[in-house]
């Protein structure tokens, strides 16, 4: 029996936003490994680069994530000395969560996706980036408009 590659359709769009995506993540990953950090804990310190001070739930809404992931992930974070918790003021029952001196060390990371995209995006002319970016947003609003018909 001969061994023969399977080749998957190459006009598939979510294959290819799917494997676009998951080597975008392993380059991302690779440039945070010198700093200790993993791509979910860069984005939660970009969150609190711009606002400290922010629920675990505002955090898991930008993420796009499920409350208790996000929950475990900080608490993680909280152990490393990226964050730090405090009752909010206003909701007793709310946890506010705070970048740490050490993770306002890093801050100059909140730009690493233009790092990203300098990589993502070589050989591209600032037209095509234009392009792509105004065309794969029309993918996203067709997505999410598919969605929110069901």
């Amino acid at each position: 029996m001969s061994k023969k590659s399977i080749e998957p359709p190459q006009d598939s769009l979510g294959r290819m936003v799917s494997i676009t995506s998951s080597r975008a993540q392993q380059i991302l990953a690779r440039m945070l490994e010198p700093h200790d950090l993993t791509p979910q804990q860069w984005i939660v310190l970009g969150v609190l680069w711009r606002q400290d001070g922010v629920s675990v739930g505002e955090i898991a809404t930008y993420m796009r994530s499920e409350k208790p992931a996000v929950s475990r992930l900080v608490d993680r974070m909280e152990k490393a000395g990226w964050v730090q918790k405090s009752a909010s003021s206003s909701d007793a029952r709310s946890i506010l969560v705070s970048a740490t001196p050490k993770a306002n060390e890093k801050r100059q990371l909140l730009r690493l996706y233009e790092d990203l995209n300098e990589v993502l995006l070589q050989g591209f002319s600032s037209e095509e980036v234009e392009q792509l970016f105004s065309m794969l947003g029309r993918v996203r609003d067709n997505a999410t408009k598919n969605l929110s018909l069901k």
